[in-house]
């Protein structure tokens, strides 16, 4: 419970921060709906079919202003790692490859980003991956915005993009079997604070 709240002030702090360098009579700061949100994975199997898995816990931040991302921050909780299987995901938790006991999150923080489309943003950002933060840039697609049940404004994004494994340091059964690349889809329902 403190790691979340922990997390919690992080992602409020992260919020604080983004907001103040834009416009405070325009910019709209959401909290992502972990329950409505997803994270999941890709990768190749003996290269034979491609095996998926999901996280299911994740939290974060957007920043808009006039309908453009002004900012993104992703925290996913690598301990939540579910394929379905308890051996395999316990396997995937240790020093193979999350190694969560050491690394317990999955972060992607935005650095900058610029509208492409009507809705259609490339986001430069950082991925930190088992302790290791490599730059990666992203297409992020706005899916829609609306009012949940609970009349509160929401709104929705989704990216898919492509790391390298290996690159950091998951490099359990690389050319054994597993893949080395792995596609990574995150979906997201924010919510207006």
């Amino acid at each position: 419970m403190n790691i979340r709240i922990r997390h919690t002030a992080t992602i409020f702090a992260t919020l604080l921060g983004s907001y103040a360098m834009t416009s405070a009579a325009s910019a709209q700061s959401f909290v992502v709906d972990p329950v409505h949100s997803l994270a999941m994975f890709r990768v190749n199997h003996f290269d034979t079919a491609n095996f998926y898995g999901r996280f299911n816990r994740m939290e974060g931040a957007v920043v808009v202003e006039a309908d453009e991302v002004k900012s993104l921050d992703i925290r996913v909780d690598a301990d939540s790692v579910d394929t379905n299987n308890k051996d395999r995901d316990a396997h995937l938790r240790g020093p193979d490859f999350f190694d969560t006991k050491q690394f317990p999150d999955i972060t992607f923080k935005s650095k900058s980003v610029k509208k492409t489309a009507d809705k259609t943003f490339e986001v430069v950002g950082e991925l930190t991956l088992r302790g290791a933060t490599k730059p990666v840039t992203v297409t992020l697609i706005k899916i829609g915005e609306g009012k949940n049940v609970q009349q509160q404004d929401i709104i929705g994004y989704e990216t898919t993009f492509k790391i390298i494994r290996s690159e950091y340091g998951v490099t359990g059964y690389v050319g054994k079997g597993l893949g080395d690349e792995v596609t990574l889809t995150v979906s997201i329902e924010a919510i207006k604070q």
